[in-house]
């Protein structure tokens, strides 16, 4: 005969079980579940639910470190590729395509943000992406979402970005605390830039074009084609300036820094 052990009453039932499950997961994985509450008396049946979604996701979890990780080319099947120096440029766009929907078959999507033409895109697919790790979840609904940026990180792109936030700081925003300019911190010419920028009320008519630079190190000076207008105060005709601005980059903690400037106008 089976003897229930478990309290007839449904209250208390439910808080038997809950401390069944506590004690569970603390055996098996270390989890202390009697302090998600602290002092508060929570009903039975809503810390009975609490602790089932706890155990349901720590279960979840422990299915993922059984799945193997393996390259994207063994996940989409090991198809057959033509290397990126034997295609022609007419062949190029055909084939790119072709690769992209082998991809999206098996729900991964990339994305290219910087200003790469198809062929380095064909070559970043068919000799960095395929040899990616991913989960060897080949019925997953979930699919994979790949920028090349993330794969790149000393890119051209992520420097442009950075250099047009830097001008639109440094034209646009005044933040200062106790005489310090907060936006400039971190330049090592951060007194000309301070002092440039105080010369005058406001800039009008901020114009710039960052130009195109190959980054293959840690460390860059990147350029840009700028003009703009300097409002000195009320009556005083607008000083135009234009020219090149130079930015001194460093890649620092898995960021671009720019850490000097000099725009139109500042003494060299």
């Amino acid at each position: 005969m089976t003897q229930n052990l478990l309290p007839e009453d449904g209250e208390e039932s439910l808080r038997f079980e809950n401390e069944l499950l506590k004690i569970k997961m603390m055996a098996e994985q270390g989890i202390i579940a009697s302090g998600f509450f602290p002092g508060t008396d929570v009903p039975a049946e809503l810390e009975n639910k609490f602790l089932k979604i706890l155990e349901e996701a720590q279960n979840s979890l422990e299915d993922f470190e059984d799945v193997e990780l393996i390259p994207i080319y063994d996940f989409i099947g090991k198809p057959d590729f033509v290397k990126e120096s034997d295609l022609s440029d007419e062949q190029i766009p055909s084939e790119l395509e072709r690769i992209a929907d082998l991809l999206f078959e098996k729900k991964i999507i990339f994305d290219v943000l910087s200003k790469i033409d198809e062929r380095q895109i064909y070559k970043f697919l068919t000799e960095e992406l395929f040899q990616h790790p991913i989960l060897n979840m080949p019925d997953s609904e979930i699919g994979s979402h790949y920028f090349y940026e993330d794969i790149h990180p000393l890119n051209e792109f992520d420097t442009r970005k950075k250099c047009e936030e830097f001008i639109e700081m440094f034209f646009k925003s005044e933040l200062r605390l106790n005489g310090k300019d907060l936006s400039l911190e971190g330049t090592s010419n951060s007194a000309d830039l301070f002092n440039f920028r105080q010369a005058f009320d406001e800039f009008r008519n901020v114009k710039y074009e960052i130009l195109n630079a190959d980054i293959t190190s840690g460390e860059c000076i990147r350029k840009a084609s700028i003009s703009f207008d300097a409002i000195g105060g009320t009556g005083i005709e607008p000083i135009h300036f234009s020219g090149e601005a130079t930015f001194h980059m460093k890649y620092i903690h898995e960021y671009w820094v720019v850490i000097s400037a000099m725009f139109p106008g500042m003494q060299e």
